[in-house]
């Protein structure tokens, strides 16, 4: 990942297409033959640490229980309450499925189920302390010598809270490919606190881009391998109009959950449901689900979409294209291009090649024209693009989970055969894929928790 300081803007734009092209048409990936590399075992769940605290969440079950399409959490629950309990639900591991080869999830996905981003917090004003809040505790666990705060439920009211990714945590064979993998997880995990925060009836702020000052302030506490690409801030000045990032209002992440969701369960089960489906799972093994099934995904991205281009822009921005079988045709494949504010292009014929094999009935791509962003956003314009590309393709997930599907992304495939084939515009890349489908496959999942214990 490009580093978050150094260097004159000319050279860094040259450094970001030259990054951008080593993880995409210059990408070096080799097939995986196991998850067991490195001096120890790396699951994104760290061990306890000295001083950590798992001060008691008595907001967390009001905040699980409301519904998913609102209202938001009432009643008269602290900020710092709300804000825990909304990072306990946005990170935590939700479920181990013994029928799939990668156990592990939570209401985001990741790559084979390793996680590579995790949640700090950082208080409103200064450094005195930084807080990694662990997926499967719950706990607190403090990375300055000061340690963690003496009343964390005062501390946190206020508090900012820094996404921040390490691509180490993925296997080798992924090379090149893993700085970008680790930043769409950043922004799908953006997204979900960005919404968990919203029902918990606080206002977050969505910063995109490692210059923001919460991200500046948290970078010297991080684990080692750890780069900020983030922060979320309750406060309307914190960091606002930073040269380097793109902000998402709070009233952006609002509108983009009021359609994603859907009224009738709670915030927890929609999130609970949130699932690729079965890994192995591809084009033969999948039922058909057709443009109007799958609605709930695509209008998902599309509000997700207007929002970015809102926000950041519109020089370089993603663009998205929806491909489908026709009644279930594998020879019969089409495209059309879906703009933010909801208009649709025409249809068009998708050639059947063997490096753009459909896996899955319906799908959509992402794409961008990487040297127009890079003049737009400068020297971070690859760690605010795959983020804003996770941030977008997570809503998509929510709205796949909101109406009975799964979501599964993709970041590996041949980038010149899908422009051709996809028909997109010279400069414009293929840089994010979402298949949905209607396997679950969730039906031996155990469910995991680990709400604190009642106080005494």
């Amino acid at each position: 990942m490009i580093a978050a300081t150094g260097g004159l803007e000319g050279r860094g734009r040259a450094e970001a297409l030259a990054h951008f092209h080593r993880q995409s048409y210059a990408k070096d990936v080799a097939a995986v033959e196991t998850l067991f590399f490195g001096e120890e075992i790396s699951n994104g769940l760290a061990r306890p640490v000295p001083g950590q605290v798992r001060p008691m969440s008595p907001a967390l079950a009001p905040l699980r229980a409301v519904d998913a399409a609102g209202p938001d959490l009432g009643g008269s629950w602290t900020s710092g309450r709300r804000l825990l309990a909304a990072c306990v639900e946005a990170v935590r591991v939700r479920r181990l499925s013994a029928a799939d080869r990668y156990p592990v999830h939570r209401a985001y996905p990741s790559p084979r189920g390793l996680f590579g981003a995790d949640l700090f917090l950082l208080p409103r004003h200064g450094t005195d302390w930084c807080l990694r809040v662990d997926p499967l505790s719950h706990a607190l666990q403090p990375l300055t010598e000061s340690g963690a705060p003496d009343d964390p439920e005062t501390a946190l009211a206020g508090a900012r809270v820094v996404v921040a990714v390490d691509h180490g945590r993925y296997p080798p064979e992924y090379g090149g490919l893993r700085p970008s993998l680790a930043l769409l997880e950043g922004g799908h995990l953006l997204a979900t606190l960005g919404l968990t925060l919203t029902r918990a009836g606080l206002a977050p702020r969505t910063h995109v881009g490692p210059a923001h000052p919460a991200c500046v302030d948290a970078a010297p506490f991080l684990p080692e391998g750890m780069e900020p690409s983030a922060a979320l801030t309750l406060e309307p000045s914190e960091g606002a109009g930073t040269a380097g990032t793109v902000e998402l209002s709070s009233e952006a992440t609002a509108r983009t959950a009021s359609v994603a969701a859907r009224p009738g369960r709670s915030l927890r089960r929609w999130l609970d449901e949130r699932t690729s489906g079965v890994s192995t799972a591809n084009l033969v093994t999948s039922a058909h689900v057709s443009p109007e099934e799958g609605d709930g995904v695509t209008s998902s991205l599309v509000a997700a979409l207007a929002e970015v281009h809102s926000a950041a822009g519109t020089a370089g921005a993603p663009r998205l294209y929806r491909h489908a079988l026709r009644e279930d045709r594998v020879d019969d494949r089409v495209v059309r291009e879906l703009a933010p504010d909801g208009g649709a292009g025409p249809e068009r014929e998708v050639p059947r090649t063997g490096e753009t094999n459909f896996s899955a009935t319906l799908g959509h791509t992402l794409a961008v024209d990487f040297p127009s962003w890079a003049r737009a956003h400068g020297r971070h314009a690859e760690p605010i693009l795959h983020t804003l590309l996770g941030w977008i393709a997570q809503w998509g997930c929510l709205g796949a989970a909101a109406t009975g599907l799964c979501a599964r992304p993709m970041r590996n495939y041949a980038e010149e055969e899908w422009g051709a084939v996809l028909g997109l515009e010279p400069g414009q890349t293929p840089a994010y894929q979402l298949w949905v489908r209607a396997e679950r496959g969730t039906y031996m999942d155990i469910p995991v928790d680990a709400d604190p214990p009642e106080a005494p």
